[in-house]
């Protein structure tokens, strides 16, 4: 578990907007906060549910999952580049590929699935089959297979 400014410089330093001799700036923090923040929620949108907090100051902890720090800073890497690169060096294509596999990890492992019910036509026969033709009997409009 990290604080939010830790993820933020530890990601803008992937883009080289941060280091030791030349820190970020508190505007810059703000902008990774909620770059972060929005990157958290539009994950959670597609079902990728690491038990992350949202973000209300930078120094606030997020409470990432220990395996998903490293697929959090480099992606968020990525999102953050466009704001810094416009006068400067393009994206490490070293941090695309790791942002990428990290991205694949965190889908695997916290991506939630929904698989539906199938929904059957209603001319299916319900069991074998083995009584007369006229005492067969049907799935209803709209039934699922574990109805």
């Amino acid at each position: 578990m990290s604080s939010g400014t830790k993820i933020v410089k530890a990601a803008l330093r992937l883009i080289g907007a941060h280091s030791i001799a030349a820190p970020a700036d508190p505007e810059s923090i703000t902008i990774g906060t909620d770059t972060l923040n929005s990157m958290i929620q539009s994950w959670l949108s597609i079902g990728i549910d690491m038990g992350a907090t949202p973000l209300q100051v930078p120094g606030d902890e997020l409470n990432e999952p220990v395996d998903a720090y490293l697929g959090i800073v480099y992606n968020l890497a990525m999102l953050l580049q466009p704001n810094y690169g416009a006068g400067g060096r393009p994206i490490s294509p070293l941090v695309v590929v790791t942002a990428n596999s990290q991205m694949d990890f965190i889908k695997s492992a916290y991506q939630v699935h929904y698989i539906p019910s199938k929904v059957v036509s209603s001319t299916l026969p319900k069991g074998q089959g083995n009584v007369g033709y006229r005492d067969r009997q049907y799935f209803a409009e709209g039934e699922t297979l574990d109805g």
